[in-house]
């Protein structure tokens, strides 16, 4: 889609890796070249993933401070709205 996108095999499993050990996923201008992306899990009453919840923001906005920001708001939103889908999270 873009030269950011990851093509690689072993590349993309390296990186499913991280996103399933961060509970996150960061995906920087891999879609379009002028966005980047935050997502978190959104889990059921089983804790299946059912959906993603996700914040894309244009990299005129984007810094690695922010990063943070959205991820912190990304996890957040997922999780609230998990536990409305009956979700509860050990911890």
């Amino acid at each position: 889609m873009t030269p950011n996108s990851i093509t690689d095999p072993a590349a993309l499993r390296e990186a499913l890796a991280e996103i399933r050990e961060r509970g996150l996923a960061v995906e920087r201008r891999e879609s379009n070249p002028d966005v980047s992306c935050v997502a978190a899990p959104v889990r059921d009453r089983t804790g299946r993933v059912v959906a993603a919840l996700s914040i894309s923001v244009p990299m005129i906005r984007w810094s690695e401070d922010r990063r943070e920001e959205l991820e912190q708001l990304a996890a957040k939103g997922a999780v609230e709205l998990s536990e409305r889908l009956g979700h509860r999270s050990v911890g």
